[in-house]
């Protein structure tokens, strides 16, 4: 799973564009990285290049193609943009911007699953040296070691981490699991389905297991936790800090609930106790992560939490 999943929209070319850039921007500012505008008469098959010879081209396809169809485009663009390198109009732009000898160049794409597209580097690498063997007075902007290195999404973790967290209209994280069908119920523990049923029945105040509200809440609840172990998971491998911050704010929030619902003398304000829980925490989430999650992450988040709350003791509620 790439790390763009994450990101809410999909990545068409222009913003994966901007994000690469922003990327290399980062992580190769001590290399004085100088972006390429493509605006300015061409962008000589390369968005941007350092001073110690790397330089990337950017790639996004510009719908959902099939597998086949993807390497075709990919090929074809990497074919299209090593191809400039030794053409003597774009070798002309390269000297302009004061492009030091080319070591790498890197096609930089949202996610690498074709290792056809790893061979086809390696053909236009040796294509490229032979170029330049051939005609060593045309190629000298060419390292002897040059070389074409595939980059993915998933290889900016860092980068695109600190683009989340620094406040962007473009970069939001969506954690909806798209497809809940996938989740595995077999895998939430029989205690923990029976906290979150008994917690449920007190805050309706019912004893009727087959209430019509009880079941749809149970089996909500139940979806919601389990969904909340997965996006956490996804948090803790691909954002850590956004994910060390969620479980430092959940954690303070947790021993607010277990006061809150412990500390009432009867049930019958149960169910205001649960709503003022859910409005609370929710406008918590917001004030915190409201510039690096989506409001409808968050929502989901709040009910994902709570579920957790549910099915271990941490939120408790007279009977």
């Amino acid at each position: 799973m790439s790390v763009l999943e994450f990101i809410e929209g999909y990545m068409n070319g222009n913003a994966w564009e901007d994000l690469c850039v922003m990327c290399y921007r980062m992580r190769y500012q001590d290399e004085h990285y100088t972006p390429i505008s493509a605006a300015q008469g061409g962008d000589g098959g390369i968005e941007g290049f350092t001073q110690n010879g790397i330089v990337h081209q950017c790639y996004c396809p510009e719908k959902n193609y099939s597998d086949e169809d993807n390497y075709k485009h990919m090929r074809d663009k990497m074919t299209k943009d090593i191809g400039k390198l030794l053409k003597p109009e774009y070798i002309k732009k390269l000297k302009e911007w004061g492009v030091p000898q080319i070591k790498e160049w890197h096609f930089v794409i949202p996610e690498q699953k074709d290792s056809r597209i790893v061979k086809h580097a390696e053909t236009k690498r040796q294509e490229v040296l032979a170029a330049k063997k051939n005609n060593q007075t045309m190629h000298t902007h060419i390292n002897d070691d040059f070389k074409v290195i595939i980059k993915c999404a998933d290889d900016f973790l860092k980068e695109i981490s600190r683009i989340v967290l620094t406040p962007h209209k473009d970069y939001l994280l969506n954690l909806a699991i798209k497809d809940a069908s996938e989740l595995d119920y077999t895998k939430c523990d029989s205690e923990k389905v029976k906290n979150i049923k008994r917690k449920i029945k007190a805050i309706k105040n019912t004893n009727n297991d087959a209430d019509a509200d009880v079941v749809y809440l149970v089996n909500y609840y139940i979806k919601s936790y389990l969904s909340g172990i997965a996006i956490l998971n996804k948090l803790r491998l691909n954002f850590p800090e956004i994910h060390e911050s969620l479980i430092e704010l959940e954690q303070s929030c947790k021993n607010d609930v277990s006061v809150k619902t412990r500390i009432i003398s009867d049930n019958s304000g149960n169910a205001d106790i649960f709503n003022e829980i859910l409005k609370d925490f929710e406008n918590k989430l917001k004030e915190q992560f409201t510039t690096t999650i989506n409001l409808a992450s968050i929502g989901e988040l709040k009910q994902d939490l709570v579920a957790s709350w549910l099915a271990d003791c941490s939120m408790e509620f007279r009977m």
